[in-house]
Parts: structure tokens; sequence; C-alpha cells
């Protein structure tokens, strides 16, 4: 099975017949159920492999460590305070220790007998993210890497919209069967464009970076630039998207200045060059 965040009830029948379990991330929403299997051997990726078992690392993956600069004023209330879980799911938002049994790397594989599965390292989400091919269907599980209307999520610490976007062309070009994310439907070729839709998904952020550049033409400090509609694609406003969004505009705003774009003024202003 690949990842845990389903519930309980979902899990109902198979409980005691899973005995390996993907990690897809260390994201909450996809390790909450790993209780509900006891017989099961974890796999998560090696780059995330510390999260799993040292609530430090875990909780410096958030960037919360941010908050208070990109917010201008401290964190009151944690995330899990603010979300309410369904009655089925064991545990609350934060950390979870979780024992692994493997450490995934690009290019590792399972045979299942009926399945051969690949796992492919896609960095940018989170640092250690990974999609899974299903080589004899040609089924591809992409994971986060979501096809979300609201476009790429890459608001955590080590999360990187560079990688971000390496990793939807790398999936575009596998040119899968069926494409199954973690938050959507399945996309299958014929009914769907699949190589349209992972460009549209990774021209979402291309089209807020865009924005932000034409934003610059003239000095703007930080606070200002966040306050602007495009900054956020989110439908609801909650303090946690708005400091998501705020850790993705701080991303871009650094790599405009790496490609030589835009500059920081020491009074914290940004610019076009």
């Amino acid at each position: 099975m690949i990842d845990a965040g389903s519930g309980g009830r979902a899990y109902r029948d198979i409980r005691e017949s899973v005995d390996i379990l993907l990690l897809s991330h260390n994201h909450f929403d996809h390790i909450n159920g790993v209780s509900f299997f006891p017989n099961a051997q974890i796999w998560a990726s090696r780059e995330e492999a510390p999260g799993y078992e040292d609530a430090a690392v875990y909780a410096s993956y958030n960037g919360y460590q941010h908050w208070e600069k990109l917010m201008g004023q401290p964190r009151h209330r944690r995330f899990g305070q603010t979300t309410k879980m369904p009655e089925d799911i064991p545990v609350s938002p934060g950390f979870i220790p979780v024992p692994l049994g493997g450490l995934i790397d690009d290019g590792q594989s399972w045979d299942t007998g009926h399945e051969h599965i690949i796992a492919l390292h896609t960095p940018g989400h989170s640092h250690g993210h990974c999609s899974f091919w299903l080589e004899t269907s040609n089924i591809l599980f992409s994971g986060d890497i979501d096809l979300s209307p609201y476009g790429p999520w890459y608001g955590g610490n080590y999360s990187s919209f560079d990688q971000f976007e390496k990793s939807v062309r790398r999936l575009e070009l596998m040119d899968p069967a069926v494409l199954t994310t973690s938050h959507r439907r399945p996309f299958v070729r014929g009914e769907d464009n699949i190589a349209q839709l992972l460009r549209e998904y990774i021209d979402i952020g291309l089209q807020k970076e865009h924005n932000i550049l034409q934003y610059l033409k003239v000095p703007r400090d930080f606070q200002d630039i966040a306050d602007q509609p495009f900054v956020s694609t989110y439908p609801t406003r909650t303090e946690y998207t708005q400091f998501w969004s705020r850790m993705m505009l701080l991303k871009h705003l650094q790599r405009l200045e790496r490609q030589g774009l835009i500059t920081e003024f020491d009074d914290g202003q940004w610019r076009r060059i």
C-alpha cells in the first residue's frame, strides 16, 4: 500500500494484510494512519527519514521558525488547534514517531508478483517527496504533485519551486496511461491530456512569479507584495494558508534573485533589475 492518510474506516478490511507500506512523504495527511497496519514494514525516503524519529527535525520541515518574520507576529495557535480531524483519524496533526523498516532511494523497486513498483524521487513539495510508477500497469502515483486547481504547494522549509518544476517535467515525459494523485480523481490517457494538465499545473506557479516580477517595477517591501491578490490562490483565507502563501512568495523572490532578475536592497525593498 502507498500512504496511510485515509482514516480507519477506509482500512477496515485490509489492516492485517498489508505487509509493505510505502510513504510518499512526511506530511501528516499521508502518515496519520500508520498505526492501523501492525504487520507492515514501513518505507520512507532517505531524505526525510530523520523527521520520522525526531520531533525537532520534523518541526524544522514545517518552516514555522519563519512565522514571526513573515506574519509580523508570533504564532499563537498550533495547526492542530485550528483543524478538526475526522473521528477515525487516531492522532492529531503534529509529530508522529514512525519506525522505518526501509529507506527509499530514486529507482528503488518492489516486485509484488502482480506488479513491479518503482520509486521516483520527485522533490519540490517536500525535499523527500516520492512518486511511484506501477510499471506493469503503466499507472503513475504522483502523490502531492496533485494537479490541484490552486497550483503546486511548496510552502515547507525545504520545499523548492525549482525542484517542483523539474519533478513535474520528469513525470510529463513518462507519459503514463493513468495518473493518480493523493487528492484528486485518476486521470486517464485518452480521456484526459495528462501532459497538458501537468504543464497547466506548474504554470500556475510560473504565472504567480510573472505577476511578482511585473509588480516589482518599483521598489516594494515584502509585506506589500504579500498583500497582493496574486500571491495566494487559496479559496479560503486562514492564518495558515496566509503563512504558506508567504513562504511560497519568499521562495519565488529568492529564485528571481538567483536568476538576476530582482534584487533586495538594504532597507528590505525588492525591485526588478
